[in-house]
């Protein structure tokens, strides 16, 4: 969880790109192609391969930024094969893009076309565009939005994340699968909080695994940061909880991993389908012979 907020980082460095270009007083490289017959208001400046490196006050390295060529077209900057670094204390992350537009008045650069961020584990972000603003460090995309790594994937319609308050999130159709077998959808967002080591589901909940499925309004997993596993499941609202043809429904459901045990709270009611029934008949009456 941690590993997929931290790319967010990246894209802090290319809020930095303008100051470079800015400041650049020596000539640059101009092409010689069609680019020299556009207006000079149109097209100040071209930069040919650009590498720009993040320190800490420390000096230590934090961020690297790639690219095979910039255009300076008033007070945006437009940028061509996008590659990005950020260094972690235990991760690496790699961001790469088709193109960008970092946009001065706006504060913002737009990821355009593949956008793609790795980390050193294999966890991958995908998605199509992306706008990362510099005044409210948000990062948000309008496109489908694809999640994978350590045996999980997740797919949802938009996202956003954040990476001063550390929280990112899905906003809705996400869908869940983790292995061996555990699919999770909802209507709503999935919202990931690295803070309180929490993910919450929202609107039409369902899991379905080898034990059966649950439906619920909303449900919150928290996690053991410290052994990196899961620690308790709350199912809220409408819970249902089916195994085979009989269910239980209540208000609220809660799983704690430490004893393996689920409670039911909230009128609890469990309806057991006749021919389970007959079954449990069958099998107390086999066990007495």
């Amino acid at each position: 969880m941690r590993k997929i907020i931290l790319s967010i980082i990246v894209f802090s460095a290319l809020g930095l790109l303008w100051w470079y270009l800015d400041s650049t007083r020596e000539p640059v490289e101009r092409t010689k192609n069609a680019e020299e017959a556009k207006p000079q208001a149109e097209l100040e400046q071209k930069v040919m391969s650009f590498t720009i490196d993040g320190r800490s006050a420390k000096g230590m390295k934090q961020w690297k930024l790639e690219g095979v060529s910039a255009d300076i077209i008033g007070e945006d900057i437009h940028l061509n094969d996008l590659k990005a670094v950020a260094f972690g204390d235990d991760v690496e992350i790699n961001l790469t893009s088709d193109r960008g537009i970092y946009r001065k008045k706006k504060g913002e650069v737009e990821l355009i076309g593949n956008v793609k961020v790795v980390s050193s584990d294999g966890s991958t972000l995908e998605t199509e565009t992306a706008v990362w603003s510099q005044t409210t460090k948000n990062i948000t995309s309008q496109d489908m939005v694809k999640v994978s790594g350590n045996g999980m994937v997740a797919i949802g319609l938009g996202a956003t994340a954040n990476s001063d308050d550390k929280v990112a999130s899905l906003l809705k159709d996400v869908k869940v699968a983790i292995e061996p077998n555990t699919k999770v959808r909802c209507d709503g967002s999935l919202t990931v909080s690295y803070d309180d080591a929490t993910a919450i589901f929202l609107d039409n909940v369902v899991v379905k695994d080898k034990d059966g499925n649950l439906f619920a309004d909303k449900l919150t997993v928290y996690f053991d940061k410290e052994k990196q596993q899961l620690a308790k499941v709350v199912a809220e609202g409408n819970v249902k909880v089916k195994k085979g043809n009989s269910y239980s429904v209540s208000e609220k459901a809660v799983y704690t991993e430490t004893t393996k045990t689920a409670q039911l709270l909230g009128r609890p009611r469990i309806i057991i389908a006749p021919e389970e029934i007959t079954e449990l008949q069958d099998l107390e009456q086999w066990n007495g012979e």
